[in-house]
This record gives C-alpha cells, structure tokens and sequence, in this order.
C-alpha cells in the first residue's frame, strides 16, 4: 500500500459521510422555512427573517458542493464530458448560478466577451463550477455594491476568463497558498479554500491553468484560467450555447393547490425529513402517504398506485435503486413518476445510476422544495444524465 493511501481513502470517506449527513440535517430545514413561507401571507418582518435563513442554507450548500467537489477530484472519480463549447456560455452559467449572491451584496457584474465564439474542448457544467467559484470568491472579499469584471478573450493560443475584483487584494507572498485546500487562510480569508482548490483541479483535469495576482491588500485580485484553444467546430449548429451549472429540477415558486391534488408518496428514512416534506406537499393540497423504509415504499406504491413517488436513495431493507427496478417493472412513467431524492451532491455518476435504475427525475434534497412546481406539473422536466 502506498504510505498515506488509506488515510487519503479514509479522509476521503469521511467528507462523503460528513456531505451527506449535514444535507439530511439541512433538508428538514429548508422544508420548515417554506412551510412557515406558506403560512406567513404578507408577514414582511418574517418575510426578511426568511430571508437571512434562505441565504445562510443556500451558503451552507454551496460550502457541500465544494466538499463533494474536492473529495470527488481528489480521488479521480469525475469523468469529464468533453464537448467543444463557446467559454462564454459557461461563464453566463456560472454568472447566473451566483446571480443571488451578487444581488445581495448590491454588486454589478461587468461582462466583456469578444464578438467570436472563444472555443474549448471541455465539461461544460465542471467549467462554469470553476468559473463560479472565482465569481463567489469575488463577490464575498469585495465590498457590497462594488463591480467584478469578467472578460473572457483568446491570447495567446489559449482561452483565457480572467475575474477582477477591487476587493481585499493580497500581499505577494500570500498568493500562492490561495489554491491548497485548508491551508493556513491569509488574514481576512476565512473557511477552508475548497472552492479555489477545486477550481484549480478541474483547471488541471482539462490541461488548463489557473492564476492570480493582486497589487497588494486593499488594492483588488485578479483571478485567470487558461484553457487550451480549440478550433471552431464543424457543424456549428450542434455546438452547444450555455452549459448547466448543476442538473437539477428548476427553482421556481412553490405550486399552489390550484393546480390539482396529487396522490404523493415520499420515502425516507429520516423522520424529520419526510414529515417536513409532507406537510408542505398537504399543505398544498396534495394527498401524501409515507414510508420509513424501501420495501414499505414499495408496498404502499403497489396498494395506493400515487402519481408520485419520492424516493430516498439511501433508506434501511432495500435502497432508492431497487425501489425504483421494481416499480418500474410494474409501473410506466405514464402511471407513476419516480423521483430520487438525494442527500448526496448530484454528480453525474448518481445521475446516470439513477436513470437506469428507472427514476425519472432528481432533486437534492437541499434544493427539492423549490422545485415542487416544476415536479408536479403535468410534463415536468425529464431526467438529464
């Protein structure tokens, strides 16, 4: 065994674990606020209170994917989706994807993009993480209604994104401890630099670069990824324009009761997590049903026959996966829709397993409130793996 091997492996578990176990806390939550959200009407004193809890749960989130982002790199389980795309697009993703952040700190994003497609050869959705862990580093070490200027050029024979801030700055000697994961912070910089570090190493993944500079403390950074330069594709129609940040179900307002009751059946072990979801989903006028577990999951779907089942992927006798092969062998997506809910960030590995367990949809159960509208639409949006 190579020596720090299982060390590695076991620091490795342990992040896994601990990602997983903080979003099962989280969720329940989430649920709470939205169901108080409901209730409230036109509270706006509890309406601002709401807020302050939308935003320190939407931070805690972020700081997950960072945590399953490194664990994920560090132990070589992502496998890039290469296409050849336009840089721009999933720097407009990942511009998008922090919009939120930015708003609430009353900052401008200045964006300056040539007139020609800059192209690259990359995974559209790990580029615009990279790119929006440069923008929130930006916006979090600059002074609220201050500007970030993106600008996204070829030089040089390669594609380059550079992120200026007039921020904090940083001395010299400073700079290069900015991309090791929990290395000791520079004075000002709190928190475990997970998002710089993963930028780094997805830079890395697509033969790329990443860079900083700053004139000092209190004269701004500059932040720069270099990727190699392709050539424009072929059939420019098929290149794609705009690449997700994240899949997952769409964030959108809550449904109202309007738009027809469904038959609900959520699954999940943890006790807080399923009553919290219920009691919004009945307080929306569904029907809702629960299962503590996957072979009651499975009865209780076989005796009820809901429109929806909301499944848990890690549950106690069978899990998620096998929930869904056996509804599925009994059940088409026309009769009964199958949604994993996850307390484990949504990479692509757990996308595709999804899909072929027979799930039809998935929703981080961080995030799965916000997407109840899209979810239970008459044609929501079909799983992307």
């Amino acid at each position: 065994m190579t020596p720090g091997t299982s060390g590695a492996n076991m620091s490795g578990d342990l992040l896994r674990v601990l990602a997983h176990e903080l979003r099962n806390s989280i969720a329940p939550i989430v649920n709470a606020v939205q169901l108080v959200r409901l209730r409230a009407g036109s509270d706006r004193e509890l309406a601002a209170a709401l807020a302050i809890v939308d935003r320190q749960i939407a931070a805690m989130t972020r700081m997950l994917d960072a945590v399953g982002d490194a664990e994920r790199l560090a132990r070589g389980d992502v496998a890039l989706e290469l296409q050849r795309i336009d840089l721009a697009a999933s720097v407009e993703s990942a511009r998008q994807a922090h919009a939120g952040l930015i708003e609430n700190r009353r900052q401008r994003v200045r964006l300056q993009s040539p007139a020609r497609p800059v192209w690259v050869d990359g995974d559209p959705a790990l580029l615009a993480r990279a790119i929006g862990n440069l923008i929130e580093n930006a916006a979090k070490y600059s002074d609220a209604g201050s500007e970030i200027a993106i600008e996204v050029l070829a030089a040089d024979n390669e594609a380059q994104v550079r992120v200026r801030d007039s921020g904090q700055g940083l001395a010299p000697d400073l700079l290069p401890q900015l991309f090791d994961a929990c290395a000791a912070r520079p004075p000002g910089r709190a928190g475990l630099g997970l998002g710089l570090a993963t930028a780094r190493a997805i830079c890395e993944r697509h033969h790329g670069r990443i860079g900083v500079r700053s004139e000092g403390p209190g004269r701004g950074s500059e932040f720069t990824i270099g990727l190699p330069l392709a050539s424009p594709p072929q059939d420019r129609a098929a290149a794609p324009t705009a690449g997700p940040a994240k899949t997952m179900l769409a964030c959108v307002p809550p449904a109202s009761a309007a738009q027809g009751s469904r038959r609900i059946l959520v699954a999940d072990d943890n006790q807080a997590v399923r009553n919290s979801f219920a009691a919004i989903l009945q307080e929306m006028g569904h029907d809702v049903r629960l299962a503590a577990d996957g072979i009651q999951a499975v009865e209780l779907a076989e005796a009820w026959s809901p429109e929806f089942v909301i499944v848990d992927v890690h549950m106690p006798k069978i899990d998620g996966y096998a929930v869904a092969r056996k509804l599925r062998a009994r059940f088409p997506p026309a009769v009964m829709r199958l949604v994993m809910m996850s307390g484990t960030d949504l990479d692509p590995t757990t996308l595709i397993g999804a899909k072929q367990a027979g799930f039809d949809h998935c929703v981080d159960k961080t995030l799965a409130v916000k997407g109840l509208d899209a979810l239970l639409r008459d044609d929501p949006p079909p799983l992307q793996a």
